[in-house]
């Protein structure tokens, strides 16, 4: 039975509208187009305000296992109606059900229950048809499409999840079986490695492999990682491009050094990996399966390979893949004044240090001034009502929408333009359509490129979250929270904290602004003219006591 939807009566009446789809690659597709589209025409023809404050799209987003509704811009949402920054009453627009949750029927039905009772009224955009708690509380039964639907998602992603396992299961029983044959198991290899499609095989990228040979070598010799990374970048050893889009690291890292050391495919095993969830944390692990071996050309003898292995099988897993919990209140965000590189801990004893990252492996100019990490939690901690007092709050976003506008209606003809120069090219088989079906294509990349970068920058200057977020970073640092806690409260609400240790300065930058903020920080490397202007005058240091009458 549908329900038709009453023009609002005010324009205050807000509609809020929620896009998702599963893979990246759909925004440059119709999908982002069409489902706001349609939102755009709903509050149109129903005198809804159509807000765009709220961040309200999940790129690349599941609904299979809840994510976004725990991590994602839905889960935004729902915060925001929980504080009240939603009113009751507003509509939240979805193109079909299963936006909001492919996950099992009861996670679903709950979701869904809180909009309702919330008072958010959900309006599906394929049907027309508007769910509310006044509406489901006179007619009960229409909840049953909801659940049909919730079920059917639900079953189709479990579906699309065993046949993408299956397939995997079976391609690698096939590679077991009968080789390669003539073709490449996966195109994303190992660095040194690369598939020739004049062989029909894998084979080693020669300098490279002379690069893994040396860290091998070295490190079954007794030289550590640190020391490793220091030569290779001090002989402007080149790092190494990856395959996909990846962007190319700027110098050797201890962190990817241990990968390699610790990788089977140095010595040709490659080890394919399959994704599990755990049901109560709903965390996303890869798990190794069983390795293929000689799939790769090795690299390495194989006792060089177990000696480094036994070695580092002693010492606790580090970079990024090791999920470590930081260890630093400004664990990446703290940034390098001179270079502008990420800033690293370094222990020493008794002390802990921050230094600059390609200072300490010695891959560029910048010299090694390294500050106690005491220091700058120091002056952060001291100067948090003056930082929080006088940061930027947030702004009108109009100006940013207009140019969001702008940039789509762009992007909007230059898809257009492709479609028409790639029939002419197909049709004429002009080199000069071709070329220009190329620029095209490029350019509209990078306005899609472009048009992604203003939203998500939008979606970080609305006045209410940037109230959270400065209200979370002034009880992290007054209070007695962990490090771990401190630095989440950091994260959300800055961009980067740029440490000077030569003028005794940190400068801060916010999500939401441009603007910059300093505070001090005493260092050893200040000049005396520095600490001299740091220090406040002896008046203000010891009053005159007032004279006792």
């Amino acid at each position: 039975m549908s329900t038709a939807v009453r023009p609002a009566r005010s324009e205050e009446t807000r509609a809020y509208s929620y896009v998702r789809f599963s893979t990246p690659s759909q925004q440059e597709g119709a999908s982002f187009a069409r489902q706001m589209d349609k939102a755009t025409k709903f509050a149109l023809d129903h005198g809804l305000t159509l807000d765009t404050e709220l961040n309200m799209t999940d790129i690349g987003v599941s609904a299979y296992r809840g994510k976004n509704a725990r991590t994602g811009a839905l889960a935004g949402f729902l915060e925001a109606v929980h504080k009240n920054y939603v009113p009751e009453g507003s509509y939240l627009l979805v193109e079909n059900i299963d936006r909001l949750s492919r996950d099992d029927f009861f996670e679903a039905q709950t979701l869904f229950q809180q909009l309702i009772v919330s008072g958010i009224n959900i309006a599906v955009l394929s049907t027309g048809e508007v769910y509310s708690h006044d509406r489901l509380k006179k007619q009960p039964y229409d909840i049953m499409y909801i659940v049909a639907e919730q079920i059917r998602a639900n079953q189709e992603s479990a579906r699309k999840s065993q046949l993408i396992g299956d397939a995997k299961a079976r391609k690698k029983k096939r590679l077991i079986e009968h080789g390669l044959e003539g073709k490449p198991y996966t195109r994303q290899t190992p660095a040194w490695i690369t598939w020739s499609d004049e062989d029909k095989r894998y084979e080693l990228i020669p300098d490279r492999t002379e690069i893994v040979r040396e860290m091998f070598d070295r490190m079954a010799a007794g030289d550590g990682l640190t020391r490793i990374a220091r030569d290779l970048n001090e002989r402007g050893v080149p790092t190494w491009g990856r395959s996909g889009k990846q962007r190319t690291a700027d110098h050797w890292r201890t962190s990817y050094i241990r990968k390699v050391l610790t990788s089977t495919a140095p010595i040709g095993t490659f080890t394919p990996h399959t994704t599990a969830h755990d049901e109560d944390t709903r965390a996303r692990r890869d798990q190794p399966m069983d390795p293929v071996e000689n799939l790769f050309p090795a690299a390495v003898d194989a006792d060089t390979y177990w000696k480094v292995n036994r070695k580092l099988s002693t010492k606790a897993a580090r970079g990024r893949n090791a999920r470590q919990p930081p260890k630093s209140i400004v664990s990446g965000i703290a940034f390098c004044a001179t270079c502008g590189h990420a800033i690293t801990r370094v222990a020493k004893g008794d002390y802990v240090y921050l230094v600059c990252s390609r200072a300490n492996m010695k891959a560029g100019e910048c010299r090694y001034l390294a500050v106690r990490y005491e220091a700058v939690e120091t002056a952060l901690k001291s100067n948090v009502h003056q930082l929080i007092k006088e940061a930027p709050r947030g702004k009108s976003t109009a100006e940013l929408e207009r140019e969001i506008e702008r940039l789509q209606a762009n992007a909007d003809a230059a898809e257009q333009k492709t479609f028409d120069l790639a029939e002419l090219a197909a049709q004429e088989r002009s080199p000069a359509a071709r070329r220009a079906l190329r620029d095209t294509e490029q350019q509209l990349k990078d306005l899609q490129k472009r048009l992604r970068e203003l939203r998500s920058q939008r979606d970080t200057l609305t006045t209410a979250s940037v109230k959270d977020r400065l209200k979370a970073v002034q009880q992290a640092l007054s209070g007695k929270m962990d490090v771990v806690e401190i630095n989440k409260a950091l994260r959300d609400a800055m961009r980067r904290i740029v440490i000077d240790p030569e003028q005794g300065h940190l400068w801060i930058r916010w999500h939401h602004s441009d603007e910059v903020q300093d505070i001090l920080c005493i260092t050893r490397h200040m000049s005396f003219e520095d600490f001299r202007e740091t220090v406040p005058p002896m008046h203000a240091l010891f009053p005159e006591k007032p004279a006792v009458n």
